[in-house]
């Protein structure tokens, strides 16, 4: 059934592609920008339309200054000219009015000279000119003379997503601000147009997608959102061209009153990252253009659905219900904008709105790995660090602009690494979303465990069921990456793989994939040692209890032990899933040991279970950082051929060089008892004994 799905959508695709005339473009260029900003994507087939979809109508550019207000002061001269010389002329005065009120940006205000050198953007922007459009990791495609905006040359639904978003407006945006070239300005004109021409409401905003049969996707939500955003953006950069004439001004007007209509009249409907991505785009286009009639009364709507939906889809300690760094960010990022933008209104947000937002800056802080990026936990991408300086990092300029907006010296601290300023004690845990960090330091050489043990996610799709899991990295060097996401939309497969729960350091049975129910149950920190206690309802009848000891934090060999405790009925394999880092993986089989063969830093880990033996056997093993793109990785299984309840404790030993640390579990495993409150274990490393206790 699914084949013959994927093969119906893949005819249809050839057919659409060849009715619309595109070809692909051998043309491969690099677009980090615009994938960042894709990372906001959803599942696309997600919509809130009915068949009941409200009937909306396309505001015409010559009725633009009936939902003008011309009594504000600000517009007189619009108004006279309006009632002495007609519409044409109001137009070319409203323009002025524009021109005056938006200054001309300089190349420093570029939103992407900062990230990238300036010439790819460019070369994007000129490929846009000429109809060729580039999105993530696939080739460019020409789009020809007569664009067809619902094409899917990538065989991605996310690619049709960015079109719809606009995003190409940003490089043109940037190529003008750099260059004064008016094909540029040009460019966004005609293409803006172009959209707008082929998509009135009353034709587009119920429409399927003709591969994808996904409904009204042109005006979903988060299409309407970030394109709104976009438009705003690209305004007071275009607005100053040549060729943004007084009738293309009327045109984009009545558009993005339009997208305010489709708005109000159908919002996003449930607790969603897409609800605060779409009332970004309204609120934004509210600050761009408060000439609107409508301003105040959309403003109360904005402000009512900003305010409930981000309480809901966040936790009390700031934590995205997604559990998902990506989103997390963009959600917390919008919020920002909204705030800023309600501000600059003359209205302000209510104090827990603004609360909330310094508790989502907080788990930034907390969760910030070594490299100023997120743990790749659910749909989160990990940008690779190809400079030194930290101000190039991901996180920096969010961790700056937190420090400032919230008064938080700590923040900026992290991000210039004033270790004067941070906390001795670097762990952090949050414990309603189900998330913590163990580590002893704050520097690059720092050892770091991310680990992930949620609640039932809002949005499954971003999530994934691997509750237990972490990402271990120590002195430089990651160890124990997630599996990453790899893709949205072009490979179902791939993507089913890297969704599994055997794909990650957890507790499987069989191998199958877990529920995901994870529970908190204990934590302590202290500058010398973390104790972290979680469980999962992995399955019927089922409980994987996982207990973490962080011991040696201030010593020169800082180590974990990881008791597992399998609780409850099992009929299968009960597994451990260890997946390495890319690279050299030994296995000593006799020892039960595990050890990376990297030359500068590496992880030794020893698996010990009950009296039965405990098997250790590469299995298949994949590792994304960033969409599209995948290596092959050794992974590790350690199977127990018993039932539970069972107890399996890992020493995991991050270190130096490539000698092996010394190291013995001292406690019998025969003696510990899955599911009691209280458990001892005392190991031995490096000649120093550890006596670990957790008692929940």
């Amino acid at each position: 059934m699914e084949n013959s799905k994927h093969s119906k959508n893949f005819l249809n695709r050839r057919k659409f592609l060849s009715i619309g005339g595109l070809t692909v473009s051998s043309l491969a260029l690099s677009n980090a920008s615009v994938l960042a900003i894709g990372s906001k994507t959803q599942a696309a087939s997600e919509s809130t339309f009915t068949e009941d979809d409200p009937a909306l109508t396309s505001l015409l550019p010559s009725e633009i200054f009936s939902v003008l207000n011309l009594e504000l002061p600000e517009l007189a001269s619009v108004k006279r000219m309006l009632e002495r010389k007609g519409s044409e002329a109001a137009l070319k005065e409203l323009l002025k009015y524009y021109r005056n009120r938006y200054p001309k940006a300089k190349s420093s205000e570029s939103p992407q000279s900062a990230k990238e050198d300036i010439n790819v953007t460019i070369r994007r922007a000129n490929n846009i000119c000429n109809h060729i459009f580039q999105w993530g990791p696939y080739s460019s495609a020409d789009y020809g003379a007569d664009i067809n905006w619902a094409a899917d040359p990538a065989g991605d639904i996310e690619w049709v997503a960015a079109m719809y978003r606009f995003y190409w407006a940003n490089d043109l945006s940037d190529a003008y601000i750099n260059t004064g070239d008016e094909k540029y300005a040009k460019a966004f004109v005609d293409l803006t147009v172009d959209w707008i021409n082929k998509h009135p409401l009353e034709k587009s905003v119920s429409v399927d997608h003709p591969v994808y049969g996904w409904h009204g996707y042109p005006w979903l939500d988060i299409q309407t959102g970030i394109r709104a955003t976009n438009l705003c953006r690209a305004f007071p950069v275009f607005v100053h061209a040549k060729q943004f004439t007084p009738g293309f001004l009327a045109i984009l007007l009545a558009s993005l009153y339009d997208h305010q209509a489709k708005t109000v009249a159908m919002p996003m409907n449930r607790i969603h990252n897409k609800a605060i991505f779409e009332q970004h785009g309204f609120i934004y286009v509210i600050r761009t253009f408060p000439e609107y009639k409508d301003k105040e009364k959309w403003l109360d709507i904005a402000i009512k659905i900003s305010h409930e939906n981000l309480l809901a889809q966040t936790t009390t300690d700031g934590v995205q219900r997604e559990w998902c760094g990506g989103y997390h960010l963009a959600v917390y990022h919008d919020a920002l904008k909204i705030d800023e933008y309600v501000r600059d209104l003359g209205r302000e947000m209510p104090p827990d709105f603004q609360k909330r937002m310094k508790a989502m800056a907080e788990h930034i802080f907390g969760l910030s790995t070594p490299e100023l990026g997120f743990p790749m936990f659910g749909d989160t991408s990990r940008s690779l660090i190809s400079s030194p300086e930290r101000n190039t990092w991901s996180l920096y300029n969010t961790l700056a602009e937190a420090g400032r907006r919230f008064k938080e010296p700590r923040y900026q601290a992290l991000a210039d690494l004033n270790l004067d300023l941070l906390p001795v004690n670097a762990s952090a845990a949050f414990v309603s979303g189900g998330v913590y960090t163990l580590r002893n330091g704050w520097t690059p050489e720092q050892v770091y465990m991310a680990v992930h043990c949620t609640p039932p996610s809002l949005n499954p799709w971003h999530d994934q069921p691997d509750n237990g899991t972490f990402e271990l990295y120590a002195y430089g060097r990651w160890l124990m990456p997630d599996s990453g996401f790899y893709t949205y939309g072009h490979d179902a497969d791939a993507r089913a793989w890297h969704r599994q729960t055997r794909v990650h350091p957890t507790l499987t049975v069989n191998g199958k994939d877990t529920i995901v129910s994870g529970q908190h149950r204990y934590w302590a920190s202290t500058e010398d040692a973390d104790v972290l206690c979680v469980e999962n309802y992995s399955y019927d009848m089922f409980i994987h209890r996982r207990t973490l000891w962080f011991s040696g934090k201030k010593s020169n060999l800082p180590f974990f032990v990881i008791a597992d405790e399998a609780i409850g009925d099992s009929k299968g394999d009960i597994e451990l899933h260890f997946p390495m880092a890319p690279g050299p993986v030994h296995i000593d089989n006799e020892k039960r040991n595990i050890n990376t063969g990297f030359s500068d830093v590496n992880l030794f880990i020893q698996v010990n279970g009950k009296q039965h033996p405990i098997t250790l056997e590469r299995e298949e093993g994949w590792y994304s950082w960033v969409y599209g793109k995948r290596e092959r990785r050794t992974s590790v299984r350690a199977f127990y051929k018993g039932l539970a309840p069972s107890v399996f404790v890992s020493i995991l030993i991050p270190y130096k060089g490539t000698k092996a640390p010394d190291c013995r579990l001292l406690t019998d495993t025969s003696t510990l008892i899955a599911g009691q409150n209280l458990i001892r274990i005392a190991v031995e490393v490096d000649g120093t004994r550890y006596d670990l206790q957790r008692e929940i």
